[in-house]
C-alpha cells in the first residue's frame, strides 16, 4: 500500500477518489461510487470527501526522498514534525513515532474530535507537551 495523498494525475475535483484508488489498489472508478452512494445515504460522503481534500498530503515526487537519517531520530523521544505539519506538526510525530502514516492519524483525531471532542483536547496536550524536533 502506497501512502495516502491527492492524486495528481487521476483527479476530477480535487484528486481524493484518484489518490486512494491509488493508495489502495482500487480504481478510482470504484472510489467515486462509494463517495456518492455515501452521499445519498446517509449524507457523509460530501463531508468526509471535503475532510480528505483538507487533509490529504499532494502526490509527492517519487524521485525526492526526505526522510530523516536514522542518526536525526532519537529513540524513546516524541518530538512534533516541522516536515508534516498542518497546524503544529502533532500528527507527524506520532507518524515518525510509531511508523505509521501519517494522513490515518490525523483521521482518527477528527474522528476523535468529532465524535466526543477528546481528539481535540488531546491533540492541544500533545500540541503543549511536545517539543518541535530541530531541523
Amino acid at each position: 500500500m502506497r501512502k495516502l495523498h491527492l492524486s495528481e494525475k487521476d483527479r476530477k475535483i480535487a484528486g481524493v477518489c484518484g489518490g486512494l484508488g491509488e493508495s489502495l489498489g482500487f480504481s478510482s472508478d470504484v472510489v467515486r461510487i462509494v463517495f456518492v452512494l455515501a452521499t445519498i445515504f446517509g449524507g457523509y460522503g460530501i463531508l468526509v470527501y471535503l475532510a480528505l481534500m483538507l487533509i490529504l498530503p499532494k502526490e509527492s515526487n517519487p524521485q525526492v526522498i526526505d526522510v530523516y537519517p536514522e542518526d536525526e531520530i532519537p529513540r524513546g523521544n516524541m518530538f512534533r514534525n516541522p516536515r508534516e505539519k498542518v497546524i503544529a506538526g502533532v500528527c507527524g510525530g506520532i507518524a515518525d513515532y510509531t511508523g505509521w502514516d501519517v494522513t490515518i492519524i490525523r483521521i482518527a483525531f477528527i474522528a476523535l474530535a468529532g465524535a466526543s471532542g477528546i481528539g481535540a483536547v488531546i491533540y492541544l496536550i500533545m500540541w503543549a507537551v511536545m517539543p518541535m524536533r530541530k531541523i
